[in-house]
């Protein structure tokens, strides 16, 4: 569990994860830090697999901690991020992920709404 205070962490291979499912083929497991009381920011572990489409509803800072993924923006070329490869997407892209079955990453979503997760 994550540790309160004024500086929330936690180890992230030790971390607690709980099932999410967001609808759309957007499901997982996740291990939330943080979030801030108003919801528009959030920091946790995620770890999903197989094929996400979505138009991002927050920028997120990506980490990559274990497997792999594709992400590639619109008609842009891919790109491949590895484990210790990170990114920043912004909000209003057309992404699509190509996650590994055991991909697992570090993010931080920033949002003007309130993030529901």
């Amino acid at each position: 569990m994550p540790r309160q205070g004024s500086v929330p962490h936690f180890k992230v291979s030790d971390a607690p994860l709980v099932e999410f499912d967001l609808g759309d083929g957007i499901s997982g497991q996740h291990a939330i830090l943080y979030k801030s009381e108003d919801g528009t920011r959030l920091a946790g572990s995620f770890k999903e697999s197989g094929v996400i489409k979505e138009v991002l509803p927050f920028d997120e800072f990506i980490y990559v901690v274990q497997g792999s993924t594709r992400i590639t923006v619109a008609d842009e070329d891919p790109i491949e991020l590895a484990e210790g490869h990170c990114c920043y997407l912004r909000k209003g892209l057309d992404v699509t992920f190509q996650h590994s079955d055991d991909f697992q990453d570090v993010v931080v979503l920033v949002s003007d709404d309130p993030i529901d997760i």
